[in-house]
């Protein structure tokens, strides 16, 4: 239960965050190189983004990674 609510509490931020920049998951996807799929799948929670993923989608939202993570609540 812990687990899964983390991964939510983490895609829920990340979309947050791309939507406050009018960014459309297409666009993220084109400027990551990650599937649109995938990226919809880490923001509902379902899917572990890795180390790299999580500093791929910084780096597009212009946000430091440890500004994400400081938003879930462990």
């Amino acid at each position: 239960m812990f687990y899964w609510r983390t991964k939510k509490q983490l895609g829920d931020i990340l979309k947050r965050k791309r939507i406050e920049l009018g960014f459309s998951q297409e666009c993220v996807s084109l400027e990551t190189s990650i599937d649109r799929m995938w990226l919809s799948s880490l923001e509902n929670g379902k899917a572990n983004p890795t180390l790299f993923t999580l500093l791929k989608l910084c780096g597009v939202f212009h946000i430091k990674l440890w500004e994400v993570l400081r938003e879930v609540n462990v």
